[in-house]
């Protein structure tokens, strides 16, 4: 800076000692002042491009400088073409406003645009417009010229355009726009205001980087999908990292990361490969939680479609090993669908996973269920099988969770080598995942349905839960009997869950893997008031599942009186007046007394523990979250 201060004093000094000679302004303009940025010699950045660039409005506007060697001022009140301020300027010969900025690539649509105002005495006052170009003056033209009337006129505003292809050739890299006295003489004082470079190329939009999720909470060894999306180039791709390194865990450049085992706030980046400066960041807590419970698990499933009745902040983990959402459905062409069985299913589903492994529990998508057989057929083919897996595997990282369900239903004698396959393909792509399964239960008097080829299923999966709920029909020769009795089956009432557990056990599941179900719903019955009776026909039948759920239960048993069956270890509730349409007079239903029951017969025989059919129906009040028989398999099932 101290350079230029000189070089324009002597300059001036120059232009005195001569009377303005033409000698002395051709030196001037063979020597121009250097591109200076903050107060450093040299070329600066290059100017990162607008449609206009404004020089002045109401003051200087960056990147532009005003390093002018003339007498003015950029906070003249009066007179002012728009805003608040104005620049006012006295020549006198070959002096001049200058103004300063990063290098600019003249295009053939650029133009200089301002307003001036010639004073009281500036009619066709000659002002030469000159540009710096590779660090010396262009010989420019005269601004009057490029008017409106064609010159400056005294005592009112003109607009003035100027085609940058006059002061600079197209493609030139200029640094400097001048405003001079073109002629050797001392003018009157002149005004300029909102001075600007119109018709600059628009600049490519910037690289930016997003990242989703922007924060996650996930369990020590746990996952969590990350997804990085880049805007302002085409090359999206980004390089995953651990701002802490290992000790913060890892992720694979498809942005799944592993928490690290020790808890605590780490940062997983995504880092553009076209701009390396540009990144984004998602923090990550790893909870120091307690460790889940020991000895037997219980999974509750938790269904779309009665979200309502159970709202997902409100689910009690601490009376969970497991929870298994759902649910995904399998698409015969290897897709899945991801809806989760509710208008705001993803939200619920990622809700319920954070808050699994925030208590220190592990979080299950349930897959398919009753009337996704075709769908399962189709996926698990030999066409379409990998892509299924892969599907399965991003909609696991996607929602944040440890495992998956593999509910198919029935499964049929030509679907097992596809099933096989499945699960082997599963265990093999992920070899930490959690795998569970649902089987159905054994009529006692056909203990062959507990089929052996289930045992080739058992090196993949992490339980087996028997499905030991609506365990009863009007079939022939059947008499009445319950939902879910634990003991009791005989001939003519021929289940149970501890026959269908001991079915499955003697067919070579070990009872380690092997899980019971626990309905939170009732059956309800009419004609009949009772177990041990004759069924009539199917007209018998009122509803169960979703229909009599837990808390209806309790509405109705206020007219009816509450039974134990000893034998059976199964609770019901009789109505001698019909209830719900007039015609239901016994419900079976799973009580607190009966989850005790079978707490204490998986804990003394050795099972594996117990699956629940569904957590969202045993809530009493969705207001507070109150779950009665939750709290009762709790006690039952966890020490």
């Amino acid at each position: 800076m101290n350079r230029l201060v000189v070089w324009l004093v002597s300059w001036m000094a120059m232009v005195l000692a001569s009377g303005g000679s033409t000698a002395w302004a051709a030196q001037a303009e063979a020597r121009p002042p250097a591109a200076v940025v903050d107060g450093n010699e040299g070329e600066p950045p290059e100017l990162v491009p607008v449609t206009t660039s404004w020089i002045y409005r109401d003051a200087m506007e960056a990147p532009w400088q005003d390093y002018s060697w003339a007498p003015h001022s950029l906070t003249n009140t009066s007179p002012v073409a728009a805003g608040r301020y104005s620049i006012s300027v006295t020549m006198r010969a070959w002096e001049a406003l200058y103004f300063n900025t990063s290098p600019i690539t003249s295009n053939a649509g650029m133009t200089l645009t301002l307003r001036v105002h010639g004073g009281t005495g500036g009619n066709n006052a000659v002002v030469l417009t000159r540009a710096v170009v590779n660090g010396a003056f262009t010989p420019g033209t005269e601004l009057g010229p490029y008017c409106t009337g064609g010159r400056i006129r005294a005592n009112t505003w003109v607009t003035c355009t100027v085609p940058i292809s006059l002061l600079a050739p197209q493609g030139a890299r200029l640094t400097g726009l001048a405003l001079q006295e073109g002629r050797g003489l001392s003018l009157p004082t002149l005004y300029f205001d909102e001075l600007g470079v119109r018709g600059m190329a628009a600049p490519p939009p910037p690289v930016e980087v997003a990242i989703t999720p922007t924060s996650a909470t996930v369990p020590a060894g746990g996952t969590q999908a990350f997804t990085a999306t880049v805007t302002g180039s085409t090359n999206t791709a980004v390089t995953w990292s651990v701002q802490e390194g290992a000790a913060g865990g890892t992720v694979t450049q498809a942005g799944l990361y592993t928490a690290p085992a020790i808890a605590g706030t780490y940062h997983v980046v995504a880092t553009s490969q076209a701009d390396p400066t540009k990144s984004a960041v998602a923090t990550v807590t790893v909870p120091n939680t307690p460790p889940p419970p020991s000895g037997t698990w219980v999974s509750g499933y938790y269904t779309g479609w009665n979200a309502d009745m159970y709202p997902p902040e409100k689910v009690d983990f601490s009376a969970l090993t497991h929870i298994l959402v759902g649910r995904v459905t399998p698409n015969p062409d290897g897709t899945v669908n991801t809806q989760f069985d509710n208008s705001n299913g993803p939200a619920i589903a990622r809700t319920l996973s954070t808050r699994a492994h925030a208590a220190g529990r592990k979080a299950i998508i349930m897959v398919g269920g009753a009337g996704e057989h075709d769908g399962w057929v189709g996926a698990a083919s030999n066409a379409n099988r990998a892509q299924f897996v892969q599907n399965l595997l991003n909609a696991m990282d996607t929602f944040g969770y440890d495992g998956l369900d593999i509910d198919w239903e029935p499964v049929e004698q030509a679907d097992k080598p596809a099933l096989l396959a499945l699960i082997q393909a599963l265990r093999a792509a992920r070899p930490q995942m959690l795998l569970t399964m649902p089987i159905g239960w054994v009529n006692s008097n056909f203990p062959e349905d507990a089929d052996p080829w289930f045992t080739n299923l058992v090196p993949y999966l992490d339980q087996m839960n028997v499905m030991t709920y609506e365990m009863t029909g009007p079939w022939g020769g059947w008499l009445s009997w319950y939902t879910s009795a634990l003991t009791g089956e005989a001939g003519n009432h021929p289940t149970s869950v501890s026959s269908s557990l001991s079915a499955w056990a003697n067919a070579g599941i070990p009872k380690s893997k092997l899980g019971m179900g626990i309905p939170f719903y009732g059956m309800a019955w009419r004609n009949i008031t009772g177990p041990y009776q004759p069924y009539t026909d199917w007209s018998d039948y009122v509803g169960s599942d979703n229909s009599f759920t837990y808390s209806k239960i309790l509405q109705l048993s206020a007219t009816g009186v509450y039974h134990w069956d000893e034998a059976a270890k199964a609770s019901y509730v009789t109505f001698d007046v019909p209830v719900e349409d007039g015609t239901v007079r016994w419900i079976s239903y799973d009580s607190p007394q009966t989850i005790a029951a079978k707490g204490a017969f998986a804990h003394d025989n050795g099972y594996g523990g117990t699956i629940i059919w569904t957590i969202n129906q045993g809530c009493t009040d969705p207001q507070t979250g109150a779950n009665p028989l939750l709290d009762a398999v709790k006690s039952a099932f966890l020490p």
